[in-house]
This record gives C-alpha cells, structure tokens and sequence, in this order.
C-alpha cells in the first residue's frame, strides 16, 4: 500500500522528470502534462493493490508510453469518426437536394401528361389501386387503363430518361 507521503515523495522526484519524458514521446507539452497528471492519478487511485517491481521511473515511463499511446489512438478514431460524419453529412446534404430536384423534375413531367394518363397512372402508382379496380373507379375498361399506363409510362420515360439510373424502382 502506498502511503500519502510516500506518493507525494515520489510525485516531487520524478515529475519533472516524467514530464520532460512525456513532452518528447508526445511533442506537444500540454497533452504531456496531461498524460502525466493521469499516470499519477492512476497510480494514486490503484495505491491499495499496486505492487511496482523494479525501478519505479521504469514503471512511470512505460505507463506514461502506454497512455500515450492509448491517447493517440483514442485521437485518431475520433478523428476517423468526425470525418466520416462529416463526409455522410455531406453526402446525405446533397442526396437530398437531388432527391428534391428528382421530385420536381418528376412532378413537372407528370404535368405534362395527357389529364386521363396522369390520373391513371396517379391512381395505379401512388394510390396503389389495381387495374381492375381504376377501371371501375374511372368507368373504363381494363383494356383502356393499360393503354393509358403505357403511354403514361411511354412518356415519362422519355421525359426522365436522363434519370432512369436513379429512379430505378422508385416510380416504374
């Protein structure tokens, strides 16, 4: 068990030391401090099972390496993790702004449609209504909603073909 005066003793006599060790594995003299003020607080929260063989600067040194290391990599996920949001982010940014000019480009090409194509085809595919049941609903007959289906589809694969890639499954 290490006592307080101990630690204390053994805090004053290699803390520069450790320090100056920390500085030049790290370069960077804050994030040394750092490192340092962990290893002792480590070693001062663990002082009722600790048992250090050999020197005790051998000891601080490969804790403060190991915590270094520890840092680092803790670091560089981290920053994998930021620029991986960051480029989702940028790419859900601009998925949505092409899903919202796809969206225009297909209202205004429905538009476009003869009034009897565009309600066949808006009932058959965004009102999910079977063949069967438009030509009841619109009093025509079957033969005359699938006429109107292919030609609305005829033209809005024309007007869209630029886009076909994209719309894939999502309108035809």
């Amino acid at each position: 068990m290490l006592e307080l005066q101990t630690f204390e003793a053994l805090f004053k006599e290699n803390h520069a030391h450790c320090l100056a060790f920390a500085t030049h594995y790290t370069g960077d003299s804050h994030v040394a401090e750092e490192i340092v003020q962990q290893v002792f607080l480590r070693l001062w929260e663990k002082r009722e099972t600790i048992t250090i063989t050999g020197p005790v600067k051998a000891y601080l040194f490969s804790a403060i390496r190991n915590t270094a290391i520890s840092q680092w990599r803790k670091d560089v996920v981290r920053s994998e993790k930021e620029t991986g949001y960051s480029k989702v982010k940028d790419t859900t940014i601009s998925a949505g702004e092409e899903v919202k000019e796809l969206e225009q480009l297909y209202r205004q090409a429905l538009e476009r449609l003869p009034e009897r194509c565009r309600e066949v085809f808006v009932l058959s595919r965004q009102q999910h209504m079977k063949y069967a049941e438009i030509a009841e609903a619109m009093n025509i007959s079957v033969k005359t909603v699938e006429n109107q289906m292919g030609k609305a589809l005829k033209i809005l694969h024309q007007e869209l073909k630029e886009y076909l890639p994209l719309l894939t499954g999502f309108l035809f």
